[in-house]
């Protein structure tokens, strides 16, 4: 042990104030710099690619095809999450994917026509449900647990910066020109993004905190019915998991009607949108940073109530008064909603199933898919008989009763579920 530790503080470096291996401040590097050249891809392909397939003339029904894509992948993903776990290539399964899919942008840049729009963002997202488990469980691989949380706010920070000044580069330039040159600029950039990103250095060896399940890992025949029986036998995750069930429901319900409203009902320019989209920006921001600090320093579950009434609010600003600025209002809470949901989510997987987040993540995606898929296709449908005021409220409704549904059966939960005290760090 004497020799051990002066090797471990001459490879040790403080960043930030977190005290790191050099590998571990070298991958957050190259994160840092991947999502920042990502940006590009987020921005179009998040922000503008609904937008861009109305105005080349989707109907209400090809919008909840779009807005439930994100969702049609992740029904798979427990049965990817079994794959990855046994194999235990996790790079593989997130680098390809990630790959392909970012190219796929150059087909709605040539062919400009609402299906290719629907079948590229399909293909996507199906790529998409592959490669999200395989994320879950290359996370831990990447920082160890006491400093994740911060690190993967400082990289979406950086990102969420970056992506201000590009909504509105990204709206003046379709709005001029049209949206084939921000879409063959999304393939180009997301593919130098993923290449980059495929420079990380994972440990030879399992990191310690995961090496009790590493056997059970390689030798585990997951099925369906296994992984929720860890669901069952976790309490506080079964609750967790319905919850977001209800709180994503609602948000997804929603979803296509926020781009209706925008682009049909307001007719907003795509410098408007993205004047909101700037809001949602600075709200994903600032979240990003302060979630970040807050997941590793106390309960985890304080900030995942925030983020589920998060979804709650949104789709009562939009319903009840439905102008430019409770559009504007309401992308600042959704910011703030989705970065709580991207960090937040995945750090109270890490920290209640420590070495099967990727089964568990599998779960939790296989989830969205289902509320994901139905959610937009419903209000989508709906929206030519019923007055989206009306659809946005019950989307409301169901995000209230998520958050209900998180406070009340998660209080006092900690002991029974043996979920890890953040205090330390």
């Amino acid at each position: 042990m004497g020799r051990q530790q002066p090797q471990l503080r001459h490879h040790a470096v403080v960043r930030f104030g977190l005290a790191m291996p050099a590998r571990v401040w070298y991958n957050a590097k190259i994160d840092v710099w991947a999502s920042m050249i990502f940006s590009v891809f987020n921005v179009v392909m998040n922000q503008f690619f609904m937008p861009f397939a109305i105005r080349e003339g989707a109907s209400n029904l090809q919008v909840g095809l779009l807005s439930a894509a994100p969702a049609i992948g992740l029904i798979f993903s427990p049965l990817w999450a079994s794959l990855i776990e046994r194999t235990g290539k996790y790079r593989l399964f997130f680098i390809f994917p990630n790959m392909i899919g970012r190219v796929l942008l150059v087909f709605p840049a040539l062919f400009p026509h609402p299906t290719v729009y629907v079948v590229t963002a399909v293909s996507f997202q199906l790529l998409m449900g592959i490669q999200a488990p395989a994320y879950a469980s290359l996370l831990p691989k990447m920082y160890p647990w006491d400093v994740r949380g911060r690190i993967m706010g400082y990289v979406r920070v950086a990102m969420g910066a970056l992506m201000i000044p590009l909504a509105y580069i990204v709206g003046s330039w379709s709005d001029h020109a049209g949206p084939s040159g921000p879409l063959f600029a999304a393939a180009l950039f997301g593919f130098i993004s993923i290449m980059l990103f495929n420079t990380i250095r994972l440990p030879k060896t399992p990191v310690v905190q995961d090496d009790s399940k590493q056997k059970q890992k390689r030798s585990a025949q997951e099925t369906l019915k296994e992984q929720w029986g860890l669901v069952k036998g976790n309490r506080i995750l079964a609750v967790f998991l319905l919850a977001t069930t209800f709180a994503g429901f609602g948000n997804m319900l929603a979803n296509p009607l926020y781009q209706i409203i925008q682009v049909d009902e307001l007719d907003l320019t795509n410098v408007q949108i993205a004047v909101a989209r700037i809001a949602y920006y600075l709200g994903l921001l600032l979240t990003y940073l302060i979630a970040g600090w807050m997941i590793d320093r106390y309960d985890i579950r304080y900030t995942l109530m925030v983020g589920i009434g998060a979804y709650a609010v949104v789709p009562l600003l939009y319903g009840v008064w439905g102008t430019y600025s409770a559009v504007i209002v309401g992308n600042g809470i959704q910011g703030m909603g989705e970065a709580i949901w991207d960090i937040g989510i995945l750090s109270f997987i890490f920290r209640l199933v420590p070495g099967r987040e990727g089964v568990i993540f599998g779960v939790h995606l296989m989830l969205f898919g289902f509320r994901g898929t139905l959610g937009p296709l419903l209000s989508a449908g709906l929206s030519e008989s019923v007055a989206l005021s009306s659809l946005l409220i019950i989307a409301s409704i169901c995000g209230w009763i998520g958050t209900a549904l998180f406070v009340l059966g998660s209080r006092g939960r900690m002991r029974d579920d043996h979920l890890p005290s953040n205090s330390s760090t």
